[in-house]
């Protein structure tokens, strides 16, 4: 069958290298891709916003199956003018994909039916959002309200740092001018990715994995939309994954359908593991980028069979997906000035050297100009290696970062860490 895969980054560079590996795929084609994607893809010629462009591109070429890599479009509802032609989408609709698109409804549906998570509040001014911050203790988590591309977080921990980041979200420094905020109290515990795949009516986990978010060692410095993460996450039980489902992803699952809205595609549970157990810190309608990465390393199945499953509505009569009992770590590599100002334009070299390590190397940001590789994003590439534990994975990893030739870039150097402070 034809597939065609939306996104350009290192997430799609990933399902892209497992969906080629099905025996049922005559030709992968992805939109808009990169030099990686490229490679091992036919790429289309096709903006990710032109809903109708790409309709008529699934008919010329007798595309079955849709898998849109990032959340915008979701939001936007291109998987619902999909359908409405009969042109099967891994992916949700619109009113289902709002679980990324306002944090407010995500906030507001968990209290509804009583899933775990931090007490909030939803502001739509910046008088009213300055009032509501008096209710809560330091630090506080201040969120724009809709898309910001991983970055419209502050963890404030004065009360002009928070005052300052509300200004920034109504500014419209994450997007439109007068944009929603949610503010809500600071939750202590380890963060980790729960993965879930729903065809509306079955679900099933689809691993775990950690994310990096701080741009430097140590976790410090601004947030950033991931600069590594390794799978699977040991502090994430199978009593905790439990837990979690039971109290979050089955609720969650179970009410978008009975709202008349189902939930079809990847669910990616941000959780906090506190004192009290697991709670819901947000959800995306996508897979994670870098955790997507180090799911493909490790999953074991026809990755095509099964979003075909979830697109057609025949999860129910899948196996349970297959993992490879090792571990996975995926490095990003980013252009310096990420995640504020990255320097683009960089030349790249060393991929093939990293590769020969035995590492796997996914574009995230790049692009060829006149032949020469070069970063075109704050996010560049992700080098990937699994092992036998966190350990010997990260090990590989670093010897296929220590090859790539990039002296604009830069990384962190201790992904992984907090693994082996628990192995120790």
């Amino acid at each position: 069958m034809n597939v065609l895969l939306l996104g350009s980054g290192g997430r799609e560079h990933a399902l892209a290298w497992k969906l080629v590996q099905s025996s049922a795929l005559d030709t992968l084609y992805a939109a808009p891709g990169n030099p990686g994607i490229a490679a091992i893809a036919t790429i289309a010629p096709l903006k990710l916003e032109d809903h109708r462009g790409i309709v008529d591109f699934c008919f010329r070429n007798s595309i079955e199956l849709v898998v849109v890599g990032p959340e915008a479009p979701l939001v936007d509802g291109l998987a619902d003018n999909l359908r409405a032609v009969g042109i099967a989408v891994f992916g949700p609709d619109k009113k289902a994909a709002r679980l990324e698109g306002s944090k407010a409804f995500t906030k507001k549906l968990c209290e509804r039916v009583g899933i775990p998570t931090a007490k909030f509040r939803h502001a739509r001014a910046l008088g009213s959002a300055l009032r509501a911050l008096k209710a809560f203790d330091l630090p506080v988590v201040i969120k724009a309200d809709g898309l910001a591309a991983g970055k419209g977080v502050t963890i404030a921990e004065t009360e002009a740092e928070a005052t300052a980041a509300i200004e920034d979200i109504f500014s419209g420094r994450f997007g439109k001018k007068g944009a929603a905020v949610v503010i809500e109290e600071f939750m202590t515990g380890e963060e980790v990715s729960l993965f879930a795949l729903t065809d509306g009516k079955h679900f099933v986990a689809f691993g775990s994995a950690q994310d990096h978010k701080r741009a430097f060692d140590g976790d410090t410095g601004p947030n950033t939309g991931g600069m590594g993460a390794y799978s699977p996450a040991s502090v994430l039980t199978p009593e905790l994954e439990a837990q979690a489902i039971d109290t979050i992803v089955r609720p969650t699952v179970q009410a978008l359908a009975q709202d008349g809205t189902p939930y079809i595609g990847v669910l990616y549970a941000g959780l906090m593991l506190t004192d009290e157990g697991p709670k819901l810190v947000e959800y995306n309608v996508r897979f994670g980028d870098p955790e997507c990465q180090v799911l493909m390393a490790r999953f074991d199945d026809d990755l095509l069979a099964l979003m075909l499953a979830v697109a057609n509505g025949e999860l129910g009569t899948m196996a349970p997906p297959s993992f490879a009992n090792r571990t996975a770590l995926a490095v990003v590599i980013a252009a310096k000035g990420y995640p504020d100002e990255p320097r683009k334009g960089g030349a790249i070299g060393g991929i093939d050297a990293a590769e020969a390590t035995g590492a796997t190397v996914f574009h995230a940001g790049t692009a060829l100009i006149d032949e020469q590789l070069v970063a075109s994003g704050g996010r560049v590439l992700n080098v990937v290696a699994t092992g036998r534990g966190v350990k010997s994975a990260r090990e590989a990893a670093y010897k296929g970062v220590d090859a790539i030739d990039y002296p604009e870039g830069f990384n962190r150097s201790d992904i992984g860490w907090r693994e082996l402070e628990r192995k120790r």
